[in-house]
């Protein structure tokens, strides 16, 4: 059986976009590999492959300049509800940087505090509260990323979610310009729609 061009476009765009993803989990595997949070040919935790893909998630976005006090001022990263997970990733970043700026991994417990960050992510656990982060910060130029069914819904950036068991993300750029963030076209072509359940 031929493939028609259209068939054939189509499979060349599903062949492209699951190299790019592979490329991706790849970047996130070397984060983690480089930290020795883990050696290769151990099998990677659910939250050490998180935090590779939430520190590949920052090289894929551009802040406006007033989102930094200074030139060289670090990425200031919130974990909202989960402070094991906060830890984690202070030690899976260590001295990597992304634009040229390292990272602050705090934890913090209350919606307000979210403002005060350039990225912020709502631990599943706090899913309940994702709309009173999203509230406090829907003025700045915060990137949100979360992990609950309605979160782009409700005005999130970024969503993290296990499709067939492996770690897939959606995307609403238009949430992100809204606050002043540019989202890459490479981090969108990764993006996945999930299937409905």
């Amino acid at each position: 059986m031929s493939l028609t061009p259209n068939t054939q476009q189509s499979a060349k765009e599903s062949f492209a976009g699951k190299k790019c993803l592979w490329l991706f989990w790849h970047m996130a595997l070397l984060l983690v590999l480089s930290t020795g949070a883990a050696r290769a040919g151990e099998v990677l935790s659910e939250a050490e492959v998180k935090a590779g893909f939430l520190y590949n998630f920052t090289k894929f976005v551009e802040w406006p300049k007033q989102a930094f006090s200074s030139t060289n001022a670090p990425i200031q990263f919130a974990v909202f509800g989960d402070e094991e997970f906060a830890a984690k990733l202070k030690t899976i970043f260590g001295d990597n940087k992304a634009h040229g700026r390292s990272f602050e991994v705090k934890a913090i417990s209350t919606p307000q505090e979210a403002k005060n960050f350039q990225i912020v992510f709502v631990a599943s656990p706090e899913s309940r509260r994702a709309a009173q982060v999203l509230e406090a910060t829907k003025k700045a130029p915060v990137l949100t990323i979360g992990e609950s069914d309605q979160f782009l819904e409700a005005g999130g950036m970024i969503n993290l979610f296990f499709d067939d068991a492996q770690l897939a993300f959606e995307v609403s750029p238009e949430a992100a310009q809204k606050v002043g963030l540019e989202i890459s076209s490479k981090l969108l072509r990764l993006a996945k729609k999930r299937r409905p359940k």
